[in-house]
């Protein structure tokens, strides 16, 4: 009825209200006078025809195929489906080794290659999600952050859709469209999430790479016949190999296969024989292909395609989503893109289910006193000098059977215990501010001992600087710990008062949820999920569960005081103030991570309006 409910349908509107027991179409064709009879009866019937028609294209989406480049969100489809039980949401990721029941296989171009990839259904999981794995040669167990290898895998991922055939392709984090050779009208709706534009960008313009990787079959041939090209080809191929007769083919493959072994120094801008070779390459490329029908800014920026190409994409976290736009000279040459994409562009919350793991005993806003000065008193025992002299350090503290640890703790020290824990990616995660704020504590004789845990740290030459200038430095043993390899992170966090979050990028990290639940006090930069999730108690003295930077940490003020300032007010309260500092506690593990239905309406908004 909602239809005719206007002032000109005013005529059928008095015919229905009398006979209620009589159908629309009759009121309509019987009582309606001759100067109505004919636009009423062509009203209706177009009505009819309409709605016939909606209900026969409309089609309803149930299949949701999420790719990622191997991080499984298992907590948020369980969450999504418990919501939207005639939603199906399946997983598709990279595969290190071959497993799992086969699907199919397929063979795709590309790297002026055939390459054979095949697709795996993983064995059923606790949480019973479709997980399928992709295998090739191309990528699996590879640096998927490289774009080497991550075009041949987005390459394969897309032909294998065309085959599962979903109603929805969530991308989450992965950039779905790279080049020309994927263009095309797509067959179905491709949503985009992305947690950090910097994650896929390109330092160089490597304008001959991205070419071997992405131009199409012809485009590829007639680079290889470009004289100038050949030569240089050749001449890579010769400083490194013996052979006095080859292909070109195998040159690419060659140059393929150790290209960043190739580019030396090239910061230093030395003037190596590879350096003026790839020089010379990229020159010829360029002028052969100025815009080798994908324009210059996908050789500085993968994520460009995808966010023009998407149907929608979003951030996940509002205070970087703002960002963007409120600051978009850091995003370089996507500027542009990214403001003609603004109207199809949002952010979306990010969740996180932590499980309620035990530690010890059971530890919650209750007992937190109790087991944190039990934890700590276990942990200060275990990284004494002793016991990492005679390797007797309990090893369930470890996941790794091969960890390095440098320096000790003094199990006879009461003071706060500070934990961090960092990917070796200097600048991103801030490990500079980090040192250089400990280094700090220590020469204004702070009462603190701190743990570092950094996997594959030690072969990163800052960090090992930093690690031997404390070795050294006699005034600081039995305060500090540095763990090279994968550890229990609940056991520590569960230990320590404190955890370091002084990331400069935005980042998605799930750490700081976990330390929040076992009430390890976060103090962190103004910025990204952490800004999103974390309220400083001189901000909100009712909710806050840590200490945030007064500004963001990706400027040019000088960041290593902007961060010192916030962890002095953090040990400030922590002495002379114990109550604050409890309900500081409480507020961090009451803190709701999970995904609640807010969240998970506003995914199954993005899904239904694609």
């Amino acid at each position: 009825m909602e239809t005719f409910e206007t002032e000109t349908h005013a005529k059928e509107i008095d015919a229905i209200y009398e006979q209620t027991n009589n159908s629309i179409e009759d009121v309509v064709f019987n009582d309606a006078d001759l100067m109505y009879d004919f636009k009423a009866k062509f009203r209706l019937i177009r009505k009819k025809v309409s709605s016939f028609i909606r209900k026969r294209t409309k089609r309803e989406f149930k299949e949701i195929l999420l790719i990622t480049r191997g991080e499984i969100p298992a907590d948020y489809i369980p969450a999504f489906r418990k919501q939207y039980p005639d939603k199906e949401i399946s997983v598709l990721c990279p595969l290190h080794r071959i497993e799992g029941q086969e699907k199919f296989r397929f063979e795709y171009y590309l790297q002026n290659r055939m390459n054979t990839a095949v697709l795996y259904k993983l064995p059923k999981n606790r949480n019973n999600i479709k997980i399928y794995g992709l295998y090739s040669e191309a990528f699996s167990g590879q640096d998927l952050t490289r774009f080497q290898f991550l075009a041949p895998y987005i390459k394969s991922v897309r032909e294998c859709a065309k085959k599962m055939k979903p109603d929805v392709i969530h991308a989450c984090n992965i950039p779905f469209f790279l080049g020309a050779e994927f263009e095309g009208k797509y067959p179905v709706k491709v949503f985009q999430t992305i947690h950090d534009f910097t994650q896929f960008e390109m330092n160089k313009v490597e304008t001959f790479w991205a070419s071997v990787n992405l131009v199409d079959r012809q485009n590829m041939k007639k680079l290889c016949r470009d004289k100038i090209i050949k030569k240089c080809i050749a001449s890579l191929f010769n400083l490194h190999n013996t052979k006095r007769f080859y292909q070109m083919r195998e040159c690419l493959d060659f140059i393929y296969r150790n290209y960043f072994k190739f580019r030396k120094y090239i910061d230093k801008c030395e003037d190596i024989d590879e350096n003026i070779l790839f020089n010379r390459l990229n020159a010829r490329t360029l002028k052969l292909f100025p815009q080798i029908a994908y324009e210059d800014e996908t050789f500085y920026n993968p994520v460009f395609y995808s966010i023009k190409k998407a149907d929608f994409w979003s951030t996940v976290s509002k205070t970087y989503y703002q960002d963007i736009y409120q600051r978009p000279e850091f995003f370089g040459k996507i500027e542009r893109q990214l403001l003609e994409t603004k109207s199809k562009s949002s952010y979306v919350s990010f969740g996180c289910q932590i499980p309620q793991e035990k530690l010890y005993q059971a530890f919650n806003t209750e007992n937190f006193r109790e087991q944190r000065a039990k934890n700590k008193k276990y942990i200060l025992k275990e990284f004494s000098a002793e016991r990492i002299k005679t390797k007797f350090v309990d090893i369930s503290l470890f996941k790794d059977e091969e960890c390095i640890i440098r320096g000790y703790l003094d199990s006879f020290y009461y003071a706060p215990l500070i934990f961090c824990t960092f990917k070796p990616d200097i600048f991103a995660q801030g490990i500079d501010i980090a040192f250089n704020t400990i280094l700090k504590l220590f020469e204004l004789n702070k009462n603190i001992q701190f743990i570092f845990n950094i996997p594959n740290g030690l072969k990163n030459h800052y960090i090992k600087s930093c690690i031997d200038f404390m070795e050294k430095n006699s005034a600081f043993n039995g305060r500090w710990l540095f763990i090279d390899g994968n550890i229990n992170l609940a056991q520590f966090f569960a230990s320590a008062d404190m955890t370091f979050l002084p990331q400069r990028e935005n980042v998605t990290t799930t750490e700081h949820y976990m330390a929040m639940k076992y009430g390890c006090v976060p103090i962190a930069a103004r910025s990204g999920i952490y800004n999103d999730t974390i309220a400083d108690i001189f901000d909100d003295i009712t909710y806050g569960c840590g200490f945030k930077t007064k500004t963001t940490l990706y400027t040019n003020d000088n960041v290593n005081e902007i961060f010192l300032a916030a962890v002095i007010k953090a040990l400030n309260l922590y002495t002379k103030n114990p109550a604050s500092w409890n309900l500081l506690i409480k507020n961090a593990m009451n803190y709701d991570s999970g995904w609640n239905f807010k969240i998970i309406e506003k995914y199954n908004e993005i899904y239904e309006n694609l």
